[in-house]
């Protein structure tokens, strides 16, 4: 999971707001927190609460299940149930292409709410996903406050860590909704039925309690809620979200078994376009691996770099940068289709290149180049930032005929 984008500053959202990112085709995990108020705490004359909903690119709207509407939602900012009370809501969905942008919109007739900080991240697709919030609610009375969105996705089971005290007036609770229904208290107590944890209910011997406990829920690909509400100051402390299997790709993308170029490099994953740009830079089976693990960590290593872009869509498609993504290159169409000329030894190469890709961008294969971020093969003269005192490794092919040379400006 990669940050990709962050905005702190907190400001009053007045009727609409739209916050632009850039990024690639891709899972997406988008973390807002804000807060609304509830129409006694505007002003005596207030006739309604603040509202604030949450769109996201042109057709991601998240209703109330088995409704168009937006308010309310538990994808939604309501101030009649969070009076002034921050909530966070953590948005799981793909997002395909390049520009996207999230559209928070207000409710008349107040027309604000309070935006308090957003994250967004990008996800490899993965068959678990563990979190760790470590959020605890702030202090007050029964409210939303937590919910996790998943759009369009299967979901098997839920595994919650939870923090949760007893005090001397009023202790923690923690109700979970999933879908809309109610996960109850397994003591089924007539005061706390509602709320799977309550911490009065815990031993003045032993007054705080870290719990984990896993719902099996097996539900369809659809959108789906998960609501936390809490009374006091609870905490999640972390949360697995277990889909049953790999996270699947939209249909029209490319993968490792059909890659070809859709015509827009960012319909690729990072793991595709890192792929590419090995295969068509050292898919030659007369190097070692070396050569091909060397040549996407030079890679990574830019994109670590503070001096280039911090993706590797724009460090690679970047022109003039790597030959084989230049459109007169012979390397292009084994980076537009890998399997171009439908041979084993292609084939064979494609599946290896992809599976380094994936390595090197997860740290499980070490960097050979100690940090090189430049290279270039001898078949050429030497660059003018090619020197003794920057020369990181140099890989040779079996049959002595060329070699790969690292470089670390």
């Amino acid at each position: 999971m990669k940050l990709i984008f962050e905005d702190r500053h907190s400001r009053t959202i007045k009727t609409k707001e739209e916050i632009r990112f850039f990024s690639f085709s891709s899972y997406h995990l988008i973390i807002i927190t804000a807060r609304a108020k509830s129409e006694k705490q505007l002003s005596r004359n207030s006739t309604d609460d603040e509202d604030l909903t949450v769109k996201i690119d042109k057709d991601k709207t998240f209703p109330q299940l088995r409704s168009n509407r937006l308010i309310d939602s538990p994808a939604a900012f309501s101030g009649g149930r969070l009076h002034n009370l921050s909530k966070t809501i953590y948005f799981l969905t793909f997002l395909k292409g390049r520009d996207h942008k999230i559209i928070l919109k207000t409710d008349k007739p107040t027309d604000t709410a309070t935006f308090e900080n957003l994250q967004i991240h990008v996800l490899d697709p993965t068959k678990k996903l563990a979190l760790e919030p470590k959020l605890q609610a702030e202090d007050g009375d029964r409210r939303p406050w937590i919910t996790f969105v998943l759009d369009n996705l299967a979901i098997q089971s839920i595994t919650p860590t939870l923090t949760y005290s007893r005090h001397d007036r009023d202790s923690d609770d923690v109700k979970i909704t999933i879908d809309g229904k109610t996960q109850g208290n397994p003591l089924r107590t007539i005061k706390h039925f509602l709320w799977r944890y309550a911490g009065s209910l815990l031993p003045w011997v032993s007054p705080t309690k870290t719990q984990t406990e896993i719902f099996t829920i097996n539900l369809p690909q659809d959108l789906h809620y998960i609501e936390f509400d809490a009374d006091r100051i609870p905490t999640l402390n972390k949360l697995v979200l277990d889909f049953g299997k790999t996270l699947p790709l939209p249909a029209g993308l490319p993968t490792v078994d059909n890659p070809k170029w859709t015509g827009d490099f960012y319909d690729d994953t990072d793991k595709m376009i890192l792929a590419r740009a090995i295969f068509g830079e050292a898919r030659d089976e007369l190097y070692p691996d070396k050569a091909r693990i060397a040549v996407g960590w030079s890679i990574r290593n830019r994109v670590e770099d503070s001096r280039w872009a911090n993706s590797y869509h724009e460090v690679i498609i970047k022109p003039e940068q790597y030959s084989a993504f230049n459109e007169t290159d012979r390397n292009r169409p084994y980076i537009e289709n890998p399997f171009w000329k439908d041979n084993d030894v292609d084939k064979t190469a494609w599946y290896n290149c992809f599976d380094i890709a994936g390595k090197v961008i997860n740290g499980e294969l070490k960097d050979p180049t100690s940090g090189a971020n430049h290279y270039y093969d001898n078949s050429i003269s030497t660059p003018y930032w090619a020197t003794k005192e920057t020369l990181a490794l140099t890989i040779e092919r079996s049959d002595n005929k060329a070699m790969l040379i690292f470089h670390k400006l």
